[in-house]
Order: structure tokens, then C-alpha cells, then sequence
């Protein structure tokens, strides 16, 4: 038998309908247990001569109190509240709950809410689930009918377990979930929820041991009376976790720790698969850098299977498998036992030295406030401690602790039961799993770069964070009208820039000079962006100005501050094709490669492409195939690429000038040319763009097309 409780706080308007949709229930196996603080004549109608409702009327009883005298007063096998503010809509609903009480033999069942609101009927379309009690806590963060008694079907000999009837609903019912042998989520839709201003259902949250999610807060409690404090090495130790799409930003990021830090460096890439290239390039670097000693660290076979639970299904953003690496590194470097772990998308402009001499505390780890989760309208699952979130992009890790208290075991089944439930990943699980286990860290040691808005009071920044989708080598930023981001994505740029240089452009040895025309009324930040972020270090970009006055001078000065490989040179109305012969003359590069504002490049990986295909084929030209753009349609069109390689060399300079679709062997741009075709170049007519493409595609021994849509051509 269904005990169903009442508890009526004042004379409640909605109480009748409440009553009448149980006794609509075709479910008959059920009490009515009503608890009234003032006598309600109406109601004592409605009920009288119903031997399945007994009605109590106790004038001067807190809710508390009445609360307990009802769960006493029941003689039903099983328990449900229910408000005198919602409703029952389905009158089936006790009979299903009856059916899934006899199938699942849960002691606790949760159903999840029919919401009323405002005159609109919402509903879950969720599928019945049993839940450890890990996934009910944190699914309390996050659905209202994990937070309150009402709709929740609670086997009566579990209150019998609890002590302490006076807590909120919420924690009374996490303390009944924490003795459950069994939990039910139940998507039945029949318990109807309805909104009101004057309800309150908010999270409640403090620091007590029943709103933790692991035992670490205490293991913490212990190392602070025991006065631990760990021996910092004078090495500091550092782990990258990595994968081939993250393997580029990789030097970056080494390159400034070399840079900056006045310590010795370990460095550990921990990584499942990597290119042989990308391998090389690593050893490379470490053969250049005398004070960081770069290591590679293969993960196992045995590791990634665990993983695979997480990933498979689980992870709903499908966040790369080498960001869960972290939560592993006390296994991965048994001989070491403090590290600081560092995401491969920042940049360390500060000496890690200070990061590394850090007192933990006794704390599991130390890691900065996520700024960007301070706002209120933002998902944080730590819900009203949002202020101590933390980003977990940098973090300082006492693994000898880990290892201590078999932290990682524990975790990693936390997180194997939770992860769906999360909107960051393990980012999110590892604030729960360690709350009130984190020594917080001045934000200057993890400044989001796109949200720098949030970080108002940091000055001494010491590590850039460029977290989100975007990235600096892989996004444009010519529109973005925020200077602030222009410029730490520039800043980022230039140590990319400098580490290719450091490393004698290792894998890219054949440097590319970038003729630029910026035109009148031009987007030519546009165009200028889609060649600065090309992913190929060894470049040069010559910009030939041709607007009126300084505007854009200044402009690209400012910029050239920053990156040294852009070179500026104004027209004032000389000849155009002059020009352009004057900028080959100078241009220092082993290729030449055109470009007309406002048309502009797609991808940031082209020139490697292009450079790589002359390398491979000893080509004396590559052409990529252009689209078109025509802004006053903001139509695009192309003429077919299907991604293939074409070798052109036996055909004829005609038949490539007059066959091809978009005319683009009549035309400079889009071509990646070898110097040496425009030896001799005072015999070259530049003031005929036809002509001159006529004369190059005959002194080019190997031409290849390279079917893809690389660049588009913009159509005033």
C-alpha cells in the first residue's frame, strides 16, 4: 500500500484540486494522510465518510513537526508526499508507480516532474534509470525533483534509518537516497509541478560533510592537523597530455616555459598516438633547449581501455580521450610526486618557478578560479559556491597523495558514473570530487584570454589561457572588435613564430614570401588575417598599400610590433605591377605566393598543404582552386574540387589558360610559385597579369593543380 501525505501549510487555494486528483486515481491500494494547521471546512466535506483519508488538523506544530507525525501515522509500505500546490494529472500515474514497484523493487523511486508554468505544460522525455548515489547527487544539482519530497515514492523503513526529520527537503532526501539499496529515476510525467514566485526550490548548499561528493575534504582535514607539507624538488616537473590535434601548440607552449621560467624543466608529453613527424619535432626541440628537458610518455594499452568506458557514449562533448590523461598521473609518473599540469592551449609568459614553490596546504591540488563561471546565468555545477570553481587547465598536483589515499581508483569510478551529467567533462567532476580539497590560486596563473573581461583585477598576468573553441592558430580574428584578444592572439602568433625560428624552421625549411595588395575600400584585414594565421611558420607577408593616406599604415605598424615577418611598403600611386615586381626583388623567400585584398585564404593549414606538395613533387608550381564570393548576393560558388592532385606539366599554356573554370592560370593570385621561375625579371611584364601568368607557366617544368577550394575570390 501508497501512504500519500499532505501537508498543509495555511488555508491553501489549491488544495481541492490537489485532493481530487488522487481520489481520481483508479489505484486504489493507497491512504490519504492530510496534515492541516487550521481547520478547513471545505475539505472536511470533500473527505468525510472516505475511510482511505484521514484528516489532521494541529494549529500550533511547525511543518516539521507534522512532517514526522505523518510518516508515523502511515501504514503504507511505501511513501509519497505530495504538495498542496501540484496535482496529479494521469489518473493511471498510482497504478504505474504500483507496476514499476513490483518490477524494479526500488526503495526509492524519483519521478521526474509534469512542470506547470505560467499556462505550459513541460515534460522530460528521459527513459527510467537506476542510479548509484553518486549520480543522484549530482543530478540534485540539476533537477528540481531531486530537491524536493514531493513526487519522490519512499519505502517508509528508510525513515526509520534517518535520525533528524527537521532538515530541508533536499538534504532529508539525500540522507534517505545515501540509505537506499536501490534508486529509480522514473520518467512517468504524472506528478505535475506547478511554478509559482512564491515557492522555492533553489539548490541549498553549504560546507557540511552531506554536501560533499568524496571523502578528500577530510583526508585534507587530516594533513592540516598532521601539519603535512610536502618537500618541493628544485627540477620542476611539468606534464603536457596531448594528441596529433593539439601536437602544434605543443612547441608554443614549451618555447615559452624555456623562455621565461629560472628553473630547470622536466617536461613530460604524455600521449596514446603521435605522429613519427610530430615525434621528430619534439626530440628537435628538446635538442635546443638547454634548461628543459623534454620527455615523451606513451600511455598504455591497458589505461586507454579504462578510458574508453568514459568516452563511449558518456562524454556528450566529446572531449578529446588525452584531457582525461591528467586524472591518471600519479599512474603514469610513479616516480613522480608533485607536478604542475598545464593544458596545451596556454602560454607561459610568467617564471613557473613561483607556480612551482607553491604550499598546498595539505590540499590535493592548487588551480585558479574560473572567472568565466562567476556568471549567474552561466552553467556551474557548484551552483551557489560558483565562486570557487575552479578551470583545471593549470594545476599544481601533489600526486604523492593521490597515490596515498588511491585517490585515482576511487575518481576514476566517480567519473566512469557521472560524466553525462556534465556540461565540461572531467573539468566539472573534478570540482565536486575535490570540493573543499583546492587551494585557490591568484587568477594571474590562468587568465582566460577570450572572457579577459571577467579578469578586471588581474595586472601581473603570468599564464595566458586560451580556452574555448577558438584558437589562435586555427581561428580569423580580423573581425573580432576586441583589441585585448587581437592582441594576446598576436602575442601567441609571435612565440610561435619565434620557436620556428629557435628551431631553424625544423620541417619547414623552405621559407614563403606572401605578396599581399591591400586595395581602396577593401576588407583588407580580412585578407591580411587568412595569411597571418597560416599555420607555416617560415613566412614573410609583403603588404603593397595602395589607400589613401595613414590609416592602415599605422594600423599594420602596430601589428608588425608584435609579429617581425610582416613587411610594410606604401604604393602612393605608383604603378601597381611595378610594384609587385619591386616586392619580388626584395622578398627573401624560396616561394612566392599572391594575394588581392579583399580575397582571402579559407583554412589555416593551406600553405603547409601547398608547400608541402612543391616539396614532395619538386613542383616549380601548385595551384589550389579558388571560390567566389559575390557580397551583394552573399552568394558563394565554386566549380568542383574533389581533392585530388593533378599533374599538369604536359599540357599546354593555352589550354590551361582558356580550359579552366575561374580563369585562374590567368591570374597571380592562388598559386604557390618557385623564385626561380621569375628569375631574369626585368624580361617579366607585371603590368599584364595574363601575360606574366603565360610567361611563368611556360618556364615551369612540374605543375601541379591541387583540386580544393583554398582561397576566395571576391567579386566587387
Amino acid at each position: 500500500m501508497i501512504s500519500l501525505i499532505i501537508l498543509a501549510k495555511e488555508n491553501e487555494e489549491k488544495i481541492s484540486k490537489c485532493v481530487d486528483s488522487i481520489l481520481q486515481q483508479n489505484y486504489k491500494e493507497y491512504e490519504l494522510i492530510l496534515m492541516t494547521k487550521q481547520q478547513d471546512n471545505e475539505l472536511e466535506r470533500k473527505v468525510q465518510n472516505n475511510t482511505q483519508v484521514k484528516l489532521y488538523t494541529s494549529e500550533n506544530e511547525d511543518m516539521d513537526v507534522l512532517r514526522k507525525k505523518a510518516i508515523q501515522k502511515a501504514t503504507g509500505e511505501y511513501i509519497m508526499f505530495v504538495d498542496p500546490q501540484d496535482f496529479l494529472i494521469d489518473d493511471k500515474g498510482l497504478t504505474k508507480l504500483n507496476d514499476l514497484i513490483v518490477k524494479e523493487e526500488a526503495d526509492l523511486i524519483v519521478n521526474s516532474y509534469m512542470t506547470l508554468k505560467q499556462g505550459r505544460f513541460l515534460y522530460k522525455t528521459e527513459k527510467n534509470e537506476i542510479l548509484s548515489y553518486d549520480r543522484f547527487q549530482v543530478l540534485q544539482l540539476k533537477e528540481i525533483e531531486f530537491r524536493n519530497l514531493s513526487g519522490a515514492l519512499i519505502k517508509k523503513e528508510l525513515f526509520n534509518k534517518i535520525n533528524n526529520y527537521d532538515l530541508p527537503a533536499q538534504l532529508l532526501l539525500k540522507h534517505l537516497a545515501k540509505e537506499a539499496e536501490k534508486i529509480l529515476y522514473a520518467s512517468l510525467n504524472f506528478y505535475t509541478y506547478v511554478v509559482e514566485e512564491s515557492r522555492n526550490s533553489d539548490l541549498i548548499w553549504g560546507k557540511g560533510s552531506e554536501f560533499h561528493f568524496s571523502n578528500t575534504y577530510n583526508f585534507v582535514e587530516n594533513n592540516k592537523i598532521r601539519q603535512y607539507k610536502q618537500k618541493i624538488p628544485e627540477t620542476i616537473e611539468v606534464a603536457l597530455c596531448v594528441d596529433n590535434n593539439v601536437i602544434d601548440y605543443v612547441g608554443s607552449l614549451v618555447y615559452s616555459i624555456y623562455k621565461h621560467t629560472s628553473s630547470y624543466v622536466n617536461i613530460y608529453v604524455i600521449y596514446k598516438e603521435l605522429s613519427a613527424e610530430s615525434l621528430n619535432k619534439l626530440n628537435w626541440i628538446n635538442g635546443k633547449m638547454q634548461t628543459v628537458n623534454l620527455q615523451t610518455v606513451k600511455v598504455s594499452e591497458k589505461l586507454h581501455e579504462r578510458l574508453d568506458k568514459i568516452t563511449l557514449g558518456k562524454d556528450k562533448y566529446n572531449l578529446p580521450i588525452s584531457s582525461y590523461y591528467r586524472i591518471f598521473l600519479a599512474d603514469i609518473l610513479p616516480d613522480v610526486d608533485r607536478i604542475i599540469y598545464l593544458d596545451v592551449d596556454v602560454l607561459a609568459i610568467g617564471d613557473l618557478t613561483e607556480l612551482w614553490h607553491t604550499d598546498l596546504e595539505g590540499n590535493f591540488l592548487a588551480a585558479c578560479l574560473d572567472e568565466q563561471a562567476f556568471t549567474k546565468s552561466g552553467t556551474n555545477v557548484l551552483q551557489p559556491r560558483r565562486r570557487e570553481y575552479f578551470n583545471s587547465g593549470v594545476l599544481v598536483l601533489d600526486l604523492f597523495l593521490f597515490r596515498k589515499y588511491n585517490i585515482i581508483s576511487e575518481f576514476f569510478d566517480y567519473l566512469i558514473d557521472t560524466t553525462d551529467l556534465y556540461n565540461l567533462g572531467d573539468q566539472d567532476a573534478l570540482n565536486l570530487y575535490f570540493l573543499d580539497a583546492v587551494k585557490l590560486l591568484d587568477s594571474s596563473w590562468n587568465y582566460g584570454v577570450y572572457s579577459h573581461k571577467k579578469y578586471s583585477g588581474v595586472n601581473d598576468i603570468k599564464i595566458l589561457h586560451y580556452f574555448g573553441f577558438s584558437k589562435p592558430l586555427r581561428s580569423l580574428y580580423s573581425y573580432v572588435a576586441d583589441d585585448k584578444i587581437k592582441y594576446f592572439v598576436q602575442l601567441y602568433r609571435k612565440y610561435y613564430y619565434e620557436l620556428a625560428q629557435f628551431i631553424d624552421y625544423k620541417g619547414c625549411e623552405n621559407k614563403v614570401s606572401i605578396i599581399i595588395t591591400a586595395h581602396p575600400d577593401d576588407d583588407f584585414f580580412r585578407s591580411l588575417e587568412s595569411v597571418v594565421y597560416q599555420s607555416y611558420p617560415n613566412k614573410e607577408i609583403i603588404i603593397l598599400d595602395t589607400t589613401v593616406g595613414d590609416e592602415l599604415k599605422n594600423k599594420v605598424e602596430s601589428l608588425m610590433e608584435i609579429l617581425p615577418y610582416i613587411v610594410y611598403i606604401k604604393c602612393d600611386n605608383r604603378n601597381i605591377g611595378k610594384m609587385r615586381e619591386f616586392a619580388v626583388n626584395r622578398s627573401k623567400g624560396d616561394y612566392l605566393y599572391f594575394l588581392d585584398s579583399p580575397d582571402h585564404i579559407n583554412e589555416n593549414d593551406v600553405l603547409d598543404k601547398l608547400v608541402s606538395i612543391m616539396v614532395k613533387d619538386a613542383a616549380s608550381m601548385v595551384t589550389s582552386v579558388m571560390m567566389i564570393y559575390y557580397p551583394t548576393e552573399d552568394r558563394l560558388t565554386g566549380y568542383g574540387a574533389n581533392n585530388e592532385e593533378i599533374d599538369l606539366s604536359a599540357e599546354s599554356v593555352e589550354s590551361l589558360q582558356t580550359n579552366y573554370p575561374g580563369n585562374d592560370y590567368n591570374m597571380l593570385s592562388g598559386h604557390v610559385f618557385d623564385k626561380k621561375l621569375f628569375d631574369n625579371i626585368e624580361v617579366l611584364n607585371f603590368g599584364d597579369e595574363k601575360k606574366l601568368m603565360s610567361e611563368l607557366l611556360s618556364r615551369a617544368k612540374k605543375r601541379i593543380r591541387k583540386n580544393s577550394y583554398d582561397w576566395v575570390k571576391v567579386m566587387s
